[in-house]
């Protein structure tokens, strides 16, 4: 058993656990007392009940005295916290009078800290200040922009006194360390620009006779070139990052450029203006592309030098997503920009002058992009005639020049002569013309192509899907006129339907798609869909029509087979081989000559299309007029199977696979009216009969008959004459 000592330190320790060293929670301590209390009566009460009577009622007796002793214990240890709090209180109420008076005093002291530490940045600042003063005389050009980094690096940089001024609201103060370090930051730049010049100078940087492949400065002057740019790259000025945006027109916005770009470009800048400003014979309205062609060579001259120079530099200067070689190159675009935006709107007033700067404009962002990878992101020379003014004019002049050239497409020489199938897909015939309007409208794609915005590029698509339009109605008017035959109207618009269904699956058009529907539309779909479904219902109408018109010159033709004595055609020696009608001799020769023809001359596509139209009309034809409006001896039925079998199935088996697919209604009557006689009268009585579906539909299939209807093979088979004489 427990000491009594020690039971008083286990209760004072629990004590102290459960209420802490906070006063406030004194009140706890009656809790404790009662729960306490409550739970050695409960413990009384369970043990009287079970073990009252039993050899072990002194052990619990005594355990439950020694519970008696601790509550007593607790009860002390509560009462003697009680009296404590009741001092505390009093004295804490002392001690708050006493604190009141000194809460004064002690926010003059806090006060008077911050003063101190105020002081000291004001103290560090001027100490920073005459360090580069002192420096400066020293030349030592690491130790002042090391000093100087002291004073800015970056605006949350917490090495620097601005970096850790930034959360602080001591707007003076701020003000005071940005002024200073703006002072020293002109001083520090102009020092190591004024050097760099000199450096460039020495080097004869940006002179006219500078030759990529002989220009090898010394590699002392590369070598301080590329510290003095470590040194610019490190300096920065705390309103840089605030510097206003080159607004060269209310549409026209640059990014600034850095330090050394500027210095770079310098010369450059010098010579541009010199040539093409002014009154320079070389300063001419009609001649854009002698400064296109001026920017591009001087990129290509310097722009490597310039990355493998200075990029180190910006790299340990800690610009790692920066690139000087393209900002170098984004900087001679700017020059351009400057010179057009100054130019354009005299320019844009002679439409000749307009259309060349375009072209010129558009070849130089090509040649810009492929050679040097200018991104996307950065201000090129495109926005100048993009802007709102200049584009309009520029879809006006592209929508004139383009109907100008379909009136020439449409009427010029030969435009409906084919063009040479190796050039193409040989199972397609394309006349020039609609070869030449394919041809635009790839043009515009690919003057449009390089602008970035998706909405100028949908007004050129707008452009696109009109003047195919105008296309599709001139061709109807051709056609109504009669002057340009059906073939030559299905081929220009088979093709032009096939390009456009291409093009439709093409990135560039979906991704218009995608800006012309909205971010939120899930189906995919072509932007060539509505004028692709005119053409297609179209090209329906013109082959039905052209199949129609084959069929009829080939019924005028039939008439002397359709009205031959088959039902009089005496029996055939066997040895003697069949031979095809005289009397179909015409027909066939108009088939002959019309499938050839026209598979010489439609596209191929278009040809199947139309054979299996004309293949249908003649079997629905030949089975209506011949068939059922004739009776058949065997001889007749046989000579009808040799006509087509081998000679109208023959014909069209050049040009398909499975020709009696085509003439449906044709080989199952042959094959009813040249069963055996035995098997067409149990045929007949089967079919007449009352059995079941499937038996009919079994005995069909065991002559090869799968397309007729049972009345229908009735019909056929009393079309026989020797079955009426069974």
């Amino acid at each position: 058993m427990l000491s009594k000592d020690c039971l008083e330190r286990r209760v004072i320790a629990f004590i102290n656990k459960e209420m802490g060293d906070d006063c406030k929670k004194l009140y706890r301590a009656a809790v404790l007392v009662d729960k306490y209390h409550a739970s050695i009566e409960h413990i009384k009460e369970k043990l009287s009940c079970e073990y009252d009577g039993t050899s072990n009622s002194t052990d619990i007796k005594s355990a439950l005295h020694a519970q008696e002793k601790v509550s007593q214990s607790m009860e002390f240890q509560v009462e003697k916290l009680c009296q404590f709090s009741t001092r505390l209180s009093e004295k804490i109420g002392k001690t708050d009078e006493a604190l009141s008076k000194v809460l004064k005093d002690l926010e003059n002291v806090r006060k008077l800290q911050q003063l101190k530490q105020y002081l000291k940045i004001v103290q560090d600042i001027q100490e920073i200040s005459q360090s580069l003063n002192d420096t400066i005389r020293t030349k030592d050009e690491a130790k002042m922009v090391n000093i100087y980094l002291t004073l800015f690096e970056d605006s949350d940089c917490e090495n620097s006194i601005i970096g850790r001024l930034c959360n602080i609201e001591a707007p003076h103060l701020k003000l005071y360390a940005i002024k200073t370090a703006t002072f020293w930051h002109k001083i520090l730049r102009d020092k190591f620009t004024s050097e760099l010049e000199s450096i460039l100078k020495s080097m004869r940087w940006g002179y006219k006779e500078y030759d990529s492949l002989t220009f090898s400065p010394t590699r002392d002057n590369v070598s301080k070139a590329q510290l003095l740019a470590e040194y610019l790259f490190l300096i920065k000025s705390p309103i840089e990052e605030t510097e206003p945006l080159e607004i060269i027109t209310p549409s026209i916005i640059c990014q600034p450029v850095s330090t050394v770009t500027k210095l770079l470009l310098a010369p450059y800048r010098q010579r541009f203006q010199f040539h093409f400003t002014g009154v320079r014979q070389t300063n001419r309205l009609d001649k854009p592309e002698w400064f296109f062609t001026q920017i591009l060579n001087w990129c290509k001259e310097i722009h490597l030098f310039v990355g493998r120079t200075f990029q180190p530099a910006a790299v340990k200067a800690g610009k790692l997503n920066y690139n000087i070689r393209l900002e170098f190159i984004r900087g001679l675009v700017q020059l351009i920009i400057e010179k057009l935006s100054a130019d354009i709107d005299e320019i844009s007033r002679d439409e000749h002058l307009f259309a060349h700067l375009v072209d010129e404009t558009l070849a130089f962002e090509i040649e810009l992009r492929e050679i040097f990878g200018y991104p996307n992101s950065f201000t090129s020379v495109i926005s100048v005639i993009t802007q709102p003014i200049y584009l309009l004019k520029w879809i006006s002049l592209e929508e004139r020049f383009c109907s100008e050239k379909m009136d020439l497409i449409l009427h010029g020489d030969s435009p409906w002569m084919l063009i040479d199938p190796n050039f193409y897909d040989n199972d397609l015939k394309i006349p020039k013309c609609a070869d030449q309007f394919i041809r635009l409208l790839e043009a515009i794609k690919d003057r449009y192509h390089a602008l970035i915005q998706p909405g100028q590029q949908l007004q050129f698509l707008s452009l696109q899907l009109e003047l195919i339009e105008n296309f599709r109605r001139r061709l109807v008017q051709l056609h109504s006129s009669g002057e340009v035959e059906n073939i030559s109207i299905l081929n220009a618009i088979n093709y032009l339907a096939l390009v456009l269904r291409e093009w439709g699956e093409n990135v560039h058009y979906l991704h218009l798609h995608a800006a012309l529907v909205g971010p939120n539309y899930t189906e995919i779909h072509s932007v060539f869909d509505h004028p692709v479904s005119e053409l297609e219902h179209w090209t329906e109408k013109l082959i039905e029509n052209l199949a129609t018109k084959a069929v009829n010159e080939i019924k005028a033709k039939s008439m002397p087979y359709r009205h031959d004595s088959w039902s009089s055609v005496p029996d055939q020696n066997c040895r003697e081989p069949f031979i095809l009608s005289s009397s179909a001799g015409e027909m066939f020769q108009v088939m002959v000559t019309t499938l050839h023809n026209m598979e010489r001359e439609l596209s191929l596509n278009l040809f199947n299309l139309t054979l299996r139209i004309i293949a249908n009309q003649v079997d629905d034809f030949l089975f209506d007029s011949l068939v059922m409006n004739n009776r058949f001896t065997p001889a007749g039925a046989a000579q009808f199977n040799y006509d087509m079998t081998r000679n109208l199935f023959a014909l069209f088996g050049q040009y398909c696979r499975r020709p009696d697919l085509l003439f449906k209604k044709i080989h199952d009557s042959n094959k009813l009216l040249n069963a055996a006689r035995g098997t067409a009268w149990l045929l007949h009585e089967t079919l007449t009969s009352d059995s079941a579906s499937e038996q009919k539909l079994c005995a069909l299939k065991e002559i090869g008959v799968v397309n007729f209807k049972y009345e229908t093979c009735v019909e056929v088979l009393e079309r026989r004459a020797d079955l009426k004489v069974l």
